[in-house]
């Protein structure tokens, strides 16, 4: 499932500047309910990416050679088909037709990053990826996080940031999660 992934987004905010932290925290807060090594996996490569985005790094070498490292030294799951995955978007390989909207981790991850760094806006990222129908709450958080990331809190479109109560409370967080 990929409900872990969808909640584990702050890990890369609050620790932005520790890929060390990043893996670690990423796995624990999987491990409570998708314990799974693909969960797991994914939720510590996309958070690794997520950092890179915010630093305005490139978003995919540091990420793979972090999560490399740390599964060499039996920190953190194996998993190929994650891997895999990051590979294949990229290295472009991906195409959106042969995109899943389904609940499986693999898949989510593979569609949000795909959406998440191909658009041309966020707004393309996120509508793209829930259009997709399925999975779409989930997918388009998860999209909706890579999105931000890469083109700033500044690109959401104001009509969207008005119909949320919580906009202020939610910008305060977010300030509170980068002094950490």
């Amino acid at each position: 499932g990929n409900g872990s992934l969808m909640r584990t987004a702050p890990y890369s905010i609050a620790y932005a500047d520790d890929l060390e932290a990043i893996i670690s925290h990423s796995l624990k807060s999987s491990a409570i309910t998708h314990a799974d090594p693909r969960c797991q996996a994914s939720c510590a490569i996309y958070n690794l990416i997520l950092a890179n985005l915010i630093r305005d790094s490139p978003p995919f070498d540091a990420a793979v050679a972090a999560y490399d490292l740390a599964t060499k030294q039996g920190d953190a799951p194996k998993s190929e088909e994650v891997m895999d995955v990051v590979t294949s978007v990229k290295t472009g390989e991906i195409q959106g037709s042969r995109l899943e909207n389904s609940g499986y981790v693999v898949s989510t991850l593979e569609t949000s990053l795909y959406h998440g760094l191909t658009a041309d806006t966020a707004e393309d990222a996120i509508v793209n990826a829930v259009n997709m129908g399925g999975d779409a709450d989930t997918i388009g958080a998860v999209t909706g996080a890579l999105a931000g990331a890469r083109f700033g809190a500044s690109s959401l479109p104001d009509r969207w940031l008005s119909e949320i109560d919580e906009t202020e409370e939610i910008r305060d967080l977010v300030t509170t999660l980068t002094q950490l």
